[in-house]
């Protein structure tokens, strides 16, 4: 089979559809879609609203909660303990099928009917009232996507099996951390980009085996370094304390210092580690991984994002645990299962279930909402097996036959997933946003919904410029303070224009000689999202020119025995677009580089 160009429904652009991409599609018994991957990668980010929460009372127990659903949201909305709960029965929602409509105009009226859990928390977790999509945490205060046996995370985001962690992003097994994108096994790092087994650095990027290590890029097995230059134990304990980064204007000096240093060092092609046949970045232990980011431990994955745990065949998944032949799956852990298709939100223990969102211990479903510890429903209706298998493939053909068309002309027939418009979620409450920024004119074009932040109220009782500069100024009486955010409500980040320290947070950042931050917790969070690389992949060529970079800014420090008459030949798909500054490094160049 030849790959196939086709025109993208919703961003008119042309795709193509690799004969690898037919078979799987022909395994599961699936059409071939009619939107790009980045298409159908936003229209599943847009249902996972992480952190826009909103004060309510539970529609069951009336106790006061947190919620991803306002007070004006057409939802029901149960907390997650009555949600988890026996006090009620989404089966009494069901209907039966009605071929005079469309399939996803009868999912849209079931969508609206059954409740919806406040937050998504499942597993056993203990103080975590205001943390979403966690499992298995503790002391998670304001963070996102915090797993398996992660402790005391405040303000963080995708943190696995990590303890004492402030203000970072992906990051896992580590401990005391701050400020830190992409770190594997990591203790008392600051402001560490993309680095693994470290002790003591701060301000580092690509750093492996490292400790006491400040301003640093590329080093590997190295200590007492400031800047990439070898000091001794004293002369790095005198440099590091005159560099004052206890103070805020030391360290913001500083990091200017450094990302400066920083741009002067090649960058690895893409953060692909230990797999074989793999594309993308940020990817650990895998084979077989195309187009992939911040995934680990999977085997065969096309178009997946935080796909962790023993995932195996699947495409066009994100946010999984350990899953088996699994499409267009938008989140949710969904552990040990297999043949799903179509999942707006996965939970425990799944097999052959079509179009569903909460399901959780179920088998054989199609179009169902919260059903648990059943088998053989549509639509929340029970059957008999052979009442389901006669009536499903009449349905999926239903769907071609009657196929549902959104309000900006997108046509959906089997084979697609949930309507752009269906998402409980305005696209900039939406990791759609995170990853894919528009502003509320261009999301409007587009057709996605749109909502406008709530009147604030705060009345800041201190500015951030009137903040000690030093930690060790800092009284225990900050706690009492409201404290504007620098930002002051004009930027794109959902600011909440003041926030307070709380004091597990003070005594974080005096445990680890840190000055108060001056933005709030959503603007700090979106500073370390520009850090990051996008979701995307482009071909470009190393840029290494023989003994310098080709642009001549940094000098090779080795031979390079793959190309030693002239620039290097290798090519490659990376998340650095080629209008970018960075210095970029094919694998083979880089690890020559890397001291």
């Amino acid at each position: 089979m030849n790959p196939e160009t086709k025109q993208c429904q919703n961003c008119k652009s042309s795709f193509v559809i690799e004969p690898e991409h037919f078979a799987f599609y022909e395994r599961i018994a699936v059409p071939p879609p009619t939107f790009c991957s980045e298409c159908r990668l936003i229209r599943r980010l847009i249902w996972r609203n992480e952190r826009s929460l909103h004060s309510r009372e539970c529609d069951l127990c009336h106790k006061k909660i947190l919620a991803v659903y306002p007070k004006d949201s057409r939802f029901t909305v149960y907390c997650p303990e009555c949600w988890r709960g026996d006090d009620w029965d989404p089966m009494t929602q069901g209907t039966e099928y009605d071929f005079t409509k469309p399939f996803f105009e009868q999912y849209k009226q079931l969508m609206t009917a059954v409740p919806r859990m406040a937050l998504n928390q499942n597993g056993t977790n203990m103080n975590c009232g205001y943390a979403n999509y966690i499992e298995g945490a503790k002391n998670a205060y304001y963070s996102f996507s915090t797993i398996w046996g992660s402790e005391d995370v405040y303000y963080s985001q995708s943190i696995t099996n990590s303890k004492d962690i402030t203000d970072c992003t992906n990051v896992s097994e580590s401990e005391t951390l701050y400020q830190s994108i992409g770190g594997v096994k990591n203790y008392q790092c600051k402001f560490t980009y993309w680095s693994s087994n470290c002790i003591d650095c701060t301000f580092s990027i690509d750093l492996a085996n490292c400790s006491n290590c400040v301003g640093c890029v590329g080093l590997k097995n190295k200590q007492y370094c400031i800047f990439n230059e070898q000091y001794s134990k004293d002369e790095y304990t005198e440099k590091l304390a005159s560099c004052n980064l206890h103070t805020y204007y030391g360290q913001e000096e500083f990091k200017q210092l450094f990302h400066e240093f920083a741009d002067r060092f090649p960058r690895r092609y893409a953060r692909v580690l230990n797999c074989y046949d793999s594309t993308g970045d940020d990817l650990l232990n895998s084979k077989g991984m195309k187009d992939c980011f911040a995934s680990a431990d999977g085997e065969n994955i096309t178009f997946g994002l935080r796909v962790v745990g023993g995932c195996k065949d699947c495409m066009d998944v994100g946010y999984m645990g350990p899953n088996e032949l699994t499409y267009e799956h938008g989140n949710g852990g969904s552990s040990q299962s297999q043949n799903l298709k179509f999942i707006a939100y996965g939970r425990q223990t799944q097999i052959n279930v079509t179009y569903g969102d909460y399901c959780n211990a179920s088998s054989d479903m199609f179009g169902c909402i919260a059903v648990k510890n059943k088998q053989y429903c549509i639509l929340n209706k029970e059957y008999t097996k052979e009442e389901y298998e006669t009536l499903v493939p009449k349905i999926i053909a239903h769907m071609s036959e009657m196929p549902y068309t959104d309000a900006h002309g997108r046509v959906y027939t089997y084979g697609e997933h949930f309507p752009y418009e269906f998402s409980p979620f305005a696209y900039n409450e939406t990791l759609a946003q995170e990853y894919f920024p528009l502003s509320k004119d261009e999301a409007i074009v587009k057709g996605y919904k749109w909502r406008d932040p709530e009147p604030r109220t705060y009345q800041p009782t201190k500015k951030p410029e009137d903040l000690p500069d030093s930690i060790n100024d800092v009284a225990e009486s900050i706690t009492n303070e409201i404290i504007g955010c620098a930002h002051a409500g004009t930027c794109n980040h959902q600011c909440a224009t003041a926030f307070k320290i709380i004091p597990v947070e003070l005594a974080q950042y005096k445990k680890i000689g840190v000055p108060l931050p001056r933005l709030c917790p959503n603007c700090r969070h979106y500073e370390r999202l520009a850090k990051r690389n996008p979701l995307r992949l482009w071909p470009r060529q190393c840029n290494c020119g023989g003994p310098t970079s080709a642009n001549g800014l940094y000098q090779n420090t080795a031979s390079h025995l793959h190309h030693t008459d002239g620039p290097c030949k290798n090519v490659f798909e990376t998340p650095y677009s080629p209008d970018r500054s960075e210095i970029v490094y094919c694998e083979q160049c880089y690890q020559q580089e890397v001291v």
